[in-house]
């Protein structure tokens, strides 16, 4: 199972603030889900996960398609709530090495 995560990229400051966003390949959004709750939050709805300053969104994208090879790919939008940048980016420190490393 490739567990490799594409950069985050930044989507910087907007109308709803601060945003970092994940593509994540052969991780489910169940397991990004557990992840997200692990690293202090708490699933609101489903595909929704909040925390102290933070909020995250993760949704199934579009399979990866390689020949017959077919990958799932799960998309996540971590996002401020008025606490500012720093909330997102502690969050965004804590879970990425768990996505690195698949399995937690």
């Amino acid at each position: 199972m490739d567990t490799s995560a594409a950069a985050p990229s930044d989507d910087g400051e907007s109308l709803e603030g601060f945003t970092r966003r994940y593509t994540l390949n052969g991780i489910g959004p169940w397991l990004v889900i557990l992840y997200l709750k692990e690293v202090g939050g708490a699933e609101e709805s489903p595909g929704v996960v909040v925390g102290a300053g933070w909020r995250a969104r993760v949704w199934a994208g579009a399979p990866f398609q390689r020949g017959a090879l077919s990958l799932g790919v799960t998309e996540v939008a971590l996002s401020e709530t008025g606490a500012g940048r720093q909330a997102v980016l502690s969050v965004a420190a804590a879970f990425e090495k768990k996505v690195l490393r698949a399995g937690g």
